[in-house]
């Protein structure tokens, strides 16, 4: 059984409720990270602060170009969020999140990469970052 019906059936198995919930403006940080929700979380659902770890599905794409990283094919992503595990700006953009939320996290180069080139990511790279909070520890 895959891994994901096997978290939809835990789901289900935990009466967990999504929020309706229509896309929302972005909403731009003082660091200059934007974040957009498109989809509520859990109603009884944790949620994502410093410390605590997490595990995410995300679609990472350059903001002119294309996709650099996915974790849907290979499994969700497990971290320590606000620890410094990953990029700045999508630490950041994490913060708050419930269980169940999808959003979009757009990081500025000063959060993510710099001037530094990445594999599929030139220098000065605005990224955005679709992420599904699917747990919280």
């Amino acid at each position: 059984m895959s891994r994901r019906l096997l978290l939809c059936l835990f789901l289900v198995a935990c009466k967990k409720d999504l929020k309706p919930l229509a896309p929302q403006p972005p909403v731009r940080l003082e660091s200059g990270v934007a974040v957009q929700q498109l989809r509520a979380g859990y109603d009884d659902g944790d949620v994502a602060k410093k410390g605590d770890k997490i595990s995410i599905h995300f679609t990472g794409t350059v903001l002119d170009g294309g996709v650099f990283d996915d974790s849907h094919g290979r499994g969700a992503f497990n971290f320590w969020v606000g620890e410094g595990q990953v990029l700045p700006g999508l630490d950041e953009g994490l913060l708050g999140m419930t269980e169940g939320e999808l959003r979009v996290i757009t990081v500025p180069p000063g959060l993510a990469y710099g001037n530094d080139a990445k594999p599929k990511i030139p220098p000065r790279s605005t990224l955005v970052f679709e992420v599904e909070l699917l747990d919280v520890r």
